[in-house]
Parts: C-alpha cells; sequence; structure tokens
C-alpha cells in the first residue's frame, strides 16, 4: 500500500469515533514493515482486526492484537491447490501455519474455502479439516471472472449442496442462497468496501474495476461505494426476493443489473429464464 493511502487509512482510524473492524489481506500483510504500526493504532482505538495471510513468511509472525487470523485453501490436493494458487509451495505454508495456529493461537481462526469447478466435491472434507483443527469455515463461490469459475448449470448443483451444510459454525458467502430461502446478503458496499494498495475502492477484493479512488476522504469514497451498489441493485429490487439475496454478488453482475447466476429476471419481473 502506497504511503499516502496508508496515511490516509491510519488517520481514519485515529478520527474516527466509531470502533470498526480492520481486516488486512492482499500480498502478504504480516511482511509489510508498518503491520505493527497499524496494528496497535487499530486496538488503541477499539477496532477489531483480522488479516488475510498466504503464509508467504518466513519466520512466525507476532499476533499480539490481531482479534481474527484468515487462511485461503483451495484444495485438500496439495497439487491442486498450488496449481490454482499458482505458488509451488502454498498448500505445505497454509497447512502447517493452520496446524501451528491450532496449538499457539487463541484468536478466530478462519479458513476460506473458495468453491471452483476443480474442488466444488471437496466442501465435506475441508469442513472435517476445520473441525479436526478448531478452524470456522468460510464458504464462497469464486466471481465468474475467475479462472476456475463454475458454469451456471455446476452453480446451482453447488448452492443445492450448501443448503445441505449445517447452519452451526460455519460462515457461508454466497448471496443467492437467497432464492432457496436462506437470507445471505454480500456486505460489499452495504457493511465493507475494499481499498487496494494504490487507493482503489471497491466493494471487495474480487469486484473487476474501482467505483473510486481514495484521496483525503475515506467517508466519501464509503458513500460512493454504497451508493453505486445500491445503483447496480436498481433493477433487482424490484424482484420479490430482493431482501433475501440483496441483488445476489456485485462481482457477479452484468450490464443488465443481474447476477450472471440468477436464474430469474425478465423486464422488472421475476419470472424463470
Amino acid at each position: 500500500m502506497s504511503n499516502q493511502v496508508y496515511r490516509c487509512v491510519c488517520d481514519y482510524i485515529e478520527s474516527s469515533n466509531d470502533k470498526g473492524v480492520l481486516v488486512l489481506t492482499g500480498g502478504e500483510p504480516f511482511l509489510d514493515l508498518r503491520f505493527g504500526e497499524i496494528i496497535s493504532l487499530a486496538r488503541n482505538k477499539g477496532w477489531l482486526t483480522s488479516v488475510d495471510t498466504l503464509c508467504v513468511f518466513q519466520e512466525r509472525p507476532r499476533l499480539d492484537y490481531v482479534q481474527q487470523v484468515r487462511l485461503r485453501l483451495f484444495s485438500l490436493n496439495p497439487d491442486l491447490h498450488n496449481r490454482i494458487t499458482g505458488e509451488e509451495h502454498s498448500f505445505w505454508k497454509t497447512i502447517e501455519f493452520g496446524e501451528w495456529l491450532a496449538e499457539n493461537y487463541s484468536g478466530e481462526k478462519i479458513l476460506v474455502f473458495p468453491v471452483c469447478r476443480e474442488n466444488s466435491g471437496e466442501t465435506t472434507a475441508v469442513l472435517d479439516w476445520c473441525h479436526r483443527f478448531d478452524f470456522t469455515p468460510n464458504i464462497f463461490v469464486v466471481p465468474r471472472q475467475h479462472e476456475y469459475a463454475l458454469d451456471v448449470q455446476s452453480y446451482h448443483l453447488v448452492l443445492k449442496e450448501l443448503c445441505r451444510l449445517p447452519l452451526t459454525d460455519i460462515i457461508i458467502d454466497v448471496p443467492l442462497l437467497g432464492l432457496m430461502g436462506w437470507p445471505n446478503l454480500c456486505p460489499g458496499g452495504r457493511l465493507a468496501m475494499f481499498i487496494g494498495a494504490k487507493g482503489e475502492v471497491k466493494p471487495c477484493p474480487h469486484f473487476p474495476h474501482p467505483f473510486c479512488w481514495l484521496e483525503e476522504d475515506i467517508a466519501g469514497a464509503w458513500r460512493t461505494v454504497r451508493e453505486k451498489v445500491a445503483a447496480m441493485n436498481e433493477t433487482c429490487r424490484i424482484c420479490e426476493l430482493f431482501s433475501i439475496c440483496g441483488g445476489g454478488c456485485p462481482a457477479n453482475k452484468t450490464v443488465s443489473g443481474k447476477d450472471y447466476y440468477c436464474p430469474y429476471f425478465s423486464s422488472g419481473r421475476l419470472s424463470e429464464k
């Protein structure tokens, strides 16, 4: 993250009267020399901190003041995980750090499992791993632009499988589960926004383009993200299922305003495609 963007974020935390959640993601947060400073600042202001790590550090990071650590696992098959991530040793680094956290870290441990074309049959095995090492599983489906994105038919088969999972001790971020009566709104542009290394501001890291660029005003950027997400959902808003799917995943929106995987939508009325 550029120093200008970093200082803007720090100044906002310092001056804010609200207590928020700081999520450090992208690249390897533990390798940033400013890590200790921003973690301490967040703690002093009463913010919670979460770190999304790729586990590419050489020495075990200090986890003082970090309330949540998030690992990302694409597969329990080492070769498949490494192929999807594009990192030769990613699997064993992730597994080894996960097992170390299970023994040494008292904060919340999250295992993010992004479901894609190559791993959609592994959900049960991943849940078993999480249970064994006391991780909370966080399941989502990769967006349609991803190299290993699901096709429409496979996507809906995955939704049916997800609906069969236990609803306790599990996080599922798949907004179109609302089509099956399971409210699952995307937090992007509602509760959270993503600020990239160069100041690009988006609903989440997966969104294909920035809504604006961070200059000095984080509050203004937040208003812009909320307004643009609301505008993207304008045509979905009249659908009777909008309250439980929220218009689907912003990263999957097409030019017509619908989620690419949504089977409903025709001239503003709910109808089978």
